[in-house]
């Protein structure tokens, strides 16, 4: 591939998760929670293979609904003298009815540098949450809204230009996660043992909403996009 395959595109991303509440190495009185299992679709059926992946995807409540444009100057402030080079992205997550505004954290390399990254944003004007509780071990929505580097493999299919094993194809229309849930599980039941994890999202292209699944498996290649597409498309009513 070369950079002219690769587009940038803004969008969302909804996928549900299992959160674990972090006790410590975080700022006092703050928030902060864990995805250990970030692709359950795929990992549930490779029991022990991410044991050794620490830390996971990190999640630091705010204390109020961020400006993307405040946001990402901090972020680009931060990581421009930040240890490790991480990525972040906005969003809100429902738990038991209740939302939260949080900023996801991927790709650090030690639990140590979390506090450090929460005096950062602090310190750039993001105000964190404190005093909430929020149960160990809970199940979340968690709806982020993010920039997607893909490099395009075919009209309709990308793979993400900085994370592995992510692939993505369009869809024909909006679904709602109920109706997701439904195809998905229609979907893994026919794929003869092959095993992903996918979310629902949608990128801006050309002045317009588009549509389109995320999925998640080692050695995903376009093969298995077209494959896992057309599965999903034929049940799309």
């Amino acid at each position: 591939m070369t950079d002219k395959n690769i587009v940038v595109k803004f969008g969302s991303l909804l996928k549900e998760e299992t959160l674990e509440v972090i006790d410590s190495k975080i700022l006092p009185g703050t928030i902060v929670l864990e995805a250990t299992n970030p692709f359950p679709g795929y990992y549930e059926y490779y029991e022990g293979i991410q044991k050794d992946v620490k830390p996971h995807y990190i999640y630091l409540v705010t204390n109020k609904k961020c400006d993307l444009e405040e946001f990402t100057r901090a972020t680009q402030k931060i990581m421009s003298y930040f240890e490790v080079d991480f990525h972040a992205a906005v969003g809100t997550m429902t738990i038991y009815n209740d939302v939260y505004h949080v900023i996801r954290i991927r790709r650090l390399t030690k639990y140590d540098q979390i506090k450090d990254l929460q005096s950062c944003y602090l310190e750039e004007g993001i105000s964190l949450k404190s005093n909430a509780s929020i149960p160990h071990n809970s199940k979340a929505m968690i709806q982020l809204d993010k920039f997607f580097a893909l490099e395009e493999l075919g009209e309709g299919y990308f793979c993400d230009h900085i994370e592995p094993n992510h692939g993505y194809f369009t869809i024909p229309q909006k679904l709602s996660w109920k109706q997701f849930e439904h195809l998905e599980r229609q979907v893994k039941y026919n794929m003869e043992m092959f095993h992903f994890d996918a979310s629902l999202g949608f990128i801006y292209d050309n002045f317009k909403a588009v549509d389109m699944i995320r999925i998640y498996a080692e050695n995903l290649d376009l093969e298995l996009l077209k494959k896992i597409k057309a599965k999903f498309v034929e049940r799309i009513k």
